[in-house]
């Protein structure tokens, strides 16, 4: 008896820390921001790219431990100069339509197709830059195809045999660049290498990936959108032929749209009607507390894909009422800017997303720890960058923040400024987080540096395309941004600074290159950062040398406060409400791969606090092993 005793405790104590999986698993959800293209070759959205990772499949993809694993490739290889990379695509794979009947099958023609499309500059891709960065050719090419400016000669119209994209044969595909590029590979799991058929893509023409139904795409991934509804609903359903559809585990995702998904989302969870909600802090410390709800919710697991910043706008383009003459001025002065960047408590505004823990959602470089690291030594802690990693929260200084406050007022009344300063700072009125920060900021600035200097202007911005309606336009003075990695490189993160060229007018990010600004030798402050990009980039051949160049780069925007670097995302810390397992999900901190619902499982019962733990525990286990 004993013995039967005591192996029940132990099965008992097994299926305490072993999940059970829910078989032909439906996840339900709700979504409150419609996309407004399904078109994956133009797209930069980080709610657009989460839709094409689920139905396109890449050359390549990461296993849940973030291993590199075959996908549409069955095998690559590079040349001994690291210059010409060649991929054997698998055969059988194919292109269905929105009802899952099948149309053709993949082949090295549909990337060669999609990369005409994405580097012909009158499709207005806003990840050719990407493309033409590493591929030998592609920028001139894109060049050719661009309409000059008024007054300027055309580039020479160049022919695509000139670029190194093309198709060996039906199930070969090369790629030939510029230098060697160590990451290339990671690169392949991004957007702009994915492929397109190419008849279909002619048929469709400016309809191809209109956010109008399910028909203006074709599917090759492990789902397809079997309805899309605007503003309705969007169900993605098992792709029932894809090459790997043994490996996917839920077989749809039903998502209705609800402008108010952010308040109603944990009722209907509690209720049963749905598989995921928001939390709040607010609402994680009362369900915490309560023991019929403290299981059903967990931590949010943090992979590190976005990293966020704020930054101040150098070309402003709000409304004359928010005096953007009198804000251009004074952000071109680097003691008004820098009293800005020490007047930031980072701790108290973190404080709104992570009451419990803010510190572990904040770091103070915009390249995040972990993301790469050279023999062991972070990125993030190299070179010229270390110093401000090292500083951090200690960043906030009273002192300093006033003592160039007294400077710039002095030098701003000069220059004909007047006080307070308006600045105009919008977040998006569907993240309540978001709202509750910029208060928080607002209080806390304006009564650290008095509202005789500046007055913080807080202001909703629209639902729908907030990030061209706002970030991309300029109508901002001081915003909170992010920036998601798209391969395994700090260069990477220089993407949203890029001053503006013919071939990315109307894709800008920030507007760093319109400072005025100069040093003591009179080169102006963001020429003599991008110099510095540009020598970083050069290096190809030695790791260590570039990403210490990169690290040199970025502590010098960060030193002149161009930018102030400020965390991990509003839902890195707190809880959230998921029966999804978030350790069974792809794993990658750049790129698309964490928005696959490839390879995850649907929980039977919600992942409670402790187990989320255990699970974490077991997964830096496995990750451990595959180092020794």
């Amino acid at each position: 008896m004993k013995r039967t005793l005591t192996l029940l405790m132990i099965i008992a104590m097994l299926l305490s820390v072993t999940p059970v999986f829910t078989e032909d698993a439906v996840y339900r959800t709700l979504y409150s921001g419609e996309v407004s293209s399904l078109n994956y070759l133009t797209t930069t959205t980080a709610s657009e790219f989460a839709v094409a990772a689920n139905v396109i499949d890449t050359l390549v993809e990461y296993d849940y431990l973030g291993q590199i694993q075959p996908s549409l490739a069955e095998s690559w290889e590079v040349s001994e100069d690291g210059l010409v990379w060649t991929f054997k695509l698998r055969q059988g794979a194919k292109w269905i339509d929105g009802n899952a009947e099948v149309v053709a099958e993949v082949t090295a023609h549909d990337f060669v197709t999609a990369a005409q499309y994405i580097l012909n500059a009158q499709n207005a891709s806003a990840t050719a830059n990407i493309l033409y960065s590493v591929v030998d050719g592609a920028e001139a090419y894109f060049l050719g195809t661009a309409t000059p400016e008024e007054g300027k000669e055309p580039a020479p119209k160049m022919e695509w045999d000139t670029v190194g994209i093309k198709a060996l044969d039906d199930y070969t595909i090369e790629y030939t660049l510029i230098n060697p590029v160590p990451y290339f590979l990671s690169m392949t799991t991004y957007v702009c290498f994915m492929p397109a058929y190419g008849p279909f893509l002619a048929e469709k023409g400016e309809e191809f990936g209109l956010a109008t139904g399910n028909d203006t795409l074709l599917y090759n991934g492990a789902y397809y959108i079997s309805e899309f509804k605007p503003q309705e609903s969007r169900i993605y359903t098992k792709n029932p032929i894809n090459w790997d559809k043994d490996k996917v585990y839920v077989e749809q995702i039903e998502m209705k749209y609800n402008k108010e998904a952010a308040s109603i989302s944990a009722d209907l969870y509690r209720k049963g009607e749905i598989d995921s909600a928001t939390i709040d802090n607010l609402l994680a410390q009362e369900w915490l507390s309560n023991p019929e709800t403290a299981d059903l919710i967990r931590p949010v697991r943090h992979i590190g894909q976005y990293s966020y910043f704020y930054a101040l706008n150098f070309n402003p383009q709000f409304d004359e009422i928010y005096e953007p003459e009198n804000w251009k001025i004074a952000v071109n002065n680097e003691n008004f800017r820098k009293a800005i960047f020490h007047a930031f408590d980072r701790v108290k505004v973190a404080t709104v997303a992570e009451p419990d823990n803010p510190e572990s959602i904040l770091h103070y470089s915009i390249v995040p720890p972990g993301f790469v690291d050279y023999n062991g030594q972070d990125y993030a802690k190299m070179g010229d960058l270390a110093a401000w990693s090292e500083l951090g929260k200690d960043a906030f200084n009273e002192e300093l923040a006033k003592e160039y406050a007294t400077k710039a007022k002095e030098e701003l009344e000069a220059a004909g400024v007047t006080f307070p300063i308006k600045m105009l700072t919008v977040y998006h009125p569907n993240i309540q987080t978001w709202a509750e920060m910029v208060q928080v900021l607002e209080q806390q600035m304006e009564g650290l540096l008095g509202n005789d200097f500046i007055d913080i202007i807080v202001e909703a911005g629209p639902s729908q395309s907030f990030l061209s309606e706002v970030r991309r336009s300029g109508k901002y003075a001081f915003l909170d941004c992010n920036w998601g990695a798209d391969y395994a490189d700090p260069e990477t993160y220089t993407d949203p600074f890029m001053p503006v060229t013919d071939t990315n007018a109307g894709m800008k990010y920030n507007f760093p290159d319109f400072t005025t600004d100069v040093d003591e030798n009179g080169n102006n402050k963001f020429q003599v950062y991008w110099g510095l990009v540009e020598e970083a980039k050069a290096i190809t051949n030695d790791i260590e040398a570039r990403f210490l160049a990169f690290a040199k780069a970025e502590a010098y925007l960060i030193e002149h406060a161009f930018v102030m670097p400020f965390g991990y995302s509003y839902n890195a810390g707190g809880y959230t409400a998921s029966r999804l397992d978030p350790f069974t999900c792809q794993y990658s901190p750049f790129g698309i791969s964490t928005d696959r619902y490839k390879g995850m499982r649907l929980l039977d019962e919600p992942m409670s606090t402790d187990q989320f733990f255990d699970a974490q525990d077991k997964w830096e286990q496995e990750r451990a092993a595959l180092a020794n």
